[in-house]
């Protein structure tokens, strides 16, 4: 018998995981026997009246945020990861990302969004509180969304022969918790063009402009320096400098050793 009421991000049966096209989402959930496939019937005080349809109060809240898994667009791999099982890298980092699970949760004021970057070397666990916090977000209602800085690239140039361009102002509205993907792209990336350098600077317009306006909660990952990012990959743009340290405040800098398993694949020797 499913407890509807008590499944969340962190117990939620790994057998019900599934991959759509790599997208992390879940099998179909059934209704829960105490409706008429998802409504339930309010008898009215007046006489002579129609009972009024309803949303099933048991399993439509479900529903509706594993609707909202798929939106968020998490890899697969996100179904792996949990908070009861990860390993925080200092102090400082369970600081910052527990005011993003606090205010997730309801426990600050709705408000405020928090906001964090973290830095750091490949493989010390940074995309993996991305898929955390995302998932956490949908099951306490909320919307998520996560994207790479490179996949957002490589979307706005796939959206150049359509009838309409993509825009990241369009893509954000709805959303409360942005995680933001190895900006700089993977492993840090280095070979960016001019596109790319201004792209990357309407993205953070777009974002912080969200954000300002108390929209947005957005959690970040580079493993670039902060001073790359601001020297090299924004061309020491002032306003654009200006945006990212007003929104994240002092960057994480992650040193754990990287947690990704090492296998002997004949690709190292």
């Amino acid at each position: 018998m499913i407890n509807y009421r008590d499944i969340d991000a962190e117990n939620f049966p790994t057998t019900e995981w599934l991959s759509s096209s790599g997208i992390l989402t879940t099998t179909p959930l059934p209704y829960c026997g105490e409706c008429a496939e998802g409504w339930a019937y309010v008898e009215s005080d007046e006489p002579g009246t129609a009972r009024t349809a309803i949303r099933c109060p048991v399993c439509y809240p479900l529903r509706r945020r594993l609707k909202n898994l798929e939106l968020a667009r998490l890899p697969y791999t996100a179904h792996q990861h949990t908070l009861s099982a990860y390993e925080w890298d200092s102090e400082h980092q369970a600081e910052r990302i527990g005011a993003v699970l606090d205010w997730l949760h309801g426990n600050t004021d709705p408000i405020d969004k928090p906001c964090a970057l973290l830095v750091g070397t490949p493989g010390n666990g940074k995309s993996t509180i991305l898929h955390i916090l995302a998932k956490h977000a949908v099951f306490q209602g909320k919307r998520a969304l996560f994207i790479t800085h490179e996949g957002h690239l490589m979307d706005i140039k796939s959206s150049f022969n359509a009838t309409k361009r993509l825009s990241l102002h369009e893509l954000l509205e709805g959303v409360d918790l942005l995680c933001l993907d190895e900006i700089g792209g993977m492993g840090g990336g280095g070979n960016w063009t001019a596109w790319s350098k201004a792209q990357t600077l309407e993205m953070i317009s777009a974002i912080h402009d969200r954000w300002a306006s108390k929209a947005l909660s957005v959690v970040a990952t580079s493993n670039l320096r902060p001073s790359q990012i601001l020297d090299d990959l924004c061309e020491r743009n002032t306003a654009a400098a200006s945006r990212l340290a007003e929104m994240f405040g002092k960057p994480i800098k992650m040193i754990g050793k990287d947690r990704r398993k090492r296998i002997d694949d004949g690709w190292r020797d």
